[in-house]
């Protein structure tokens, strides 16, 4: 089997972005792609399509697989793309985005790629040898491939583009062994979301380094967040400028600070994170706050626009309803409306969100790349810039030889060089003594230089010896206590540097041993730190 895929990234964001349009009848477009892109024909290949399976009519489900069959060049790889939210086409895509990567209550899309899974899979097992699995998916797609290959454990790299998160609470009910997992953990049946973001970092530590992120810098997806929302993965690359401001999260009350100390904002906040939810994805829409109760009873509202689509379009397209509504909450909470005031600002970096976008800034290969590390203190996954950790690692290690000699340098302070000097003017006192008892006379005369201690009864005395006590006491533990503090708190520092690294390693050498020329990179890195 090939050990790298046969399409390139590139390759597959332009497939991903032609899924837009349906795969179905498309081998032309692909082959001319692949064409393109390496000037050779690709191996044999056939298209699989949920229209053509029948599947996701209702649910607005779109995706597709791509299976290169090739037993004489040992090819034999499978590529399931799926597309994202199309409110045009399907106002079941804005439904579920809502009502299942948003509140976890709605799991019809992704029982839909689930069930054209199976049937590919079925379609493609008379093809001899092992399957190698990839997933492509934008936005919603995103969403829906990376659940997916969460719940099947069974693909080799997935990507995700501008990609939804997955929803933890969805995902527990997908996988019983998810589920099994966090029932023998958390007894409480309502788990909280930062237990459970922890709990799946644990059970799908495997299939996080397979899963990757391609994000637009700016774009408002991940910027947004909400109770349960994981973004499963280990490796996140950043496409276009990376000057670009990130995106409010409407998920996130804007003010949280002020709110601590302003009792009025405090109960805005609680007003706001109580009643407020995203409806995540057709970021071709205003993105709106909707009710919770709203959102799991599927008001008389959605089924008028189910029914009449084109009345409500117009207004959902140009923001009027998403507006009204914002307008009206604002007058009750300056939370809304600094979100709403910062939305309008930002309001052109909507459209970074678009396939288009991930395809244009891949080919001019703008980017940088980062690192997604669970931090159990914050209990929030962190992005790490790689070669800025690079120096940091680098920094440490010289850390720790700087630090390292200067413990060995104090440790001979204080066990030789305090001693030296402690000899050195016991020596010196002890010539003083000896000089002074051989001249007796002339130490009483220094001693009293009147003479009057030395005269009895108007006779002069003279001193015919002086005999000085010549014990010294050792030295007081006192005068080590200051040098010794001093020596703990280097250890300290490079006992903390020490398990920096080995924890980096550590991790990173499995978090990374999907991706190869990372993977190499840190073999190296862990080879020359070794040796400083």
């Amino acid at each position: 089997m090939n050990e790298k895929p046969i399409l390139s990234n590139n390759i597959r964001n332009k497939i991903t972005q032609l899924e837009y349009s349906g795969l179905s009848g498309k081998e032309k477009e692909i082959k001319k792609i692949y064409k393109e892109a390496t000037g050779e024909n690709p191996p044999n290949f056939k298209i699989y399509t949920s229209e053509e399976m029948g599947i996701g009519i209702k649910s607005g489900f779109d995706g597709a697989a791509i299976h290169f069959y090739d037993k004489k060049h040992n090819v034999n790889e499978v590529y399931y793309v799926f597309r994202g939210t199309e409110p045009s086409k399907d106002f079941g895509d804005v439904i579920y985005d809502a009502l299942g990567i948003g509140a976890g209550k709605n799991n019809e899309q992704i029982n839909d790629a689930e069930k054209m899974y199976e049937q590919v899979e079925t379609k493609i097992k008379a093809s001899n040898g092992k399957v190698t699995r990839y997933g492509d998916g934008h936005s919603l797609g995103g969403h829906l491939i990376v659940t997916l290959g969460l719940i099947k454990k069974n693909f080799k790299d997935i990507r995700a583009l501008n990609d939804a998160p997955v929803n933890l609470k969805q995902l527990e009910r997908l996988d019983p062994k998810f589920a099994l997992y966090v029932s023998r953990r958390e007894h409480d049946k309502n788990v909280s979301p930062e237990k459970l973001v922890n709990l799946a970092n644990t059970y799908y530590k495997k299939q996080k380094a397979t899963i990757s992120h391609t994000w637009v810098k700016g774009e408002p997806m991940h910027a947004q967040s909400f109770p349960g929302s994981w973004y499963a993965g280990n490796k996140v690359t950043m496409l276009g400028d990376m000057d670009t401001e990130e995106m409010i999260n409407i998920g996130e009350y804007p003010l949280k600070r002020l709110a601590k100390w302003n009792l009025f904002l405090k109960l805005d906040e609680v007003r706001y994170n109580s009643r407020v939810s995203n409806i995540i994805g057709g970021l071709s829409l205003a993105n709106a706050h909707v009710d919770d109760s709203v959102l799991l009873n599927i008001p008389s509202y959605v089924d008028d626009v189910k029914e009449k689509p084109l009345k409500h379009l117009p207004g959902i397209v140009l923001g009027t309803e998403g507006a009204f509504f914002l307008t009206k909450q604002a007058i009750k909470s300056p939370g809304v409306l600094v979100q709403g005031i910062k939305g309008i600002s930002q309001r052109n970096q909507a459209k970074l969100h678009g396939i288009n976008y991930v395809v244009k800034y891949t080919e001019a290969n703008t980017r940088k790349t980062y690192y997604q590390v669970f931090d159990s203190g914050s209990q929030e996954e962190i992005l790490l810039d790689y070669e800025q950790m690079k120096k940091f690692v680098y920094y440490c290690a010289n850390a720790i030889k700087d630090k390292e000699a200067n413990l060995n340098a104090l440790k001979q302070y204080l066990h030789s060089e305090i001693n030296e000097v402690f000899e050195a003017k016991k020596k010196k006192l002890e010539m003083k003594i000896y000089r002074e008892e051989a001249s007796p006379q002339s130490f009483m005369e220094k001693a009293d230089k009147d003479g009057a201690t030395l005269a009895w009864f108007g006779q002069k005395r003279v001193a015919e010896k002086v005999t000085f006590d010549k014990t010294f006491d050792p030295l007081d533990d006192n005068v080590f206590t200051p040098v010794e503090e001093i020596i703990s708190s280097i250890q300290e520092e490079v006992t903390y540097h020490q398990k920096f690294l080995e924890a980096f390693f550590k991790n990173f050498e499995k978090m990374m041993e999907a991706d190869e020329s990372v993977a190499s990179d840190i073999k190296s890195m862990k080879e020359v730190v070794g040796g400083i």
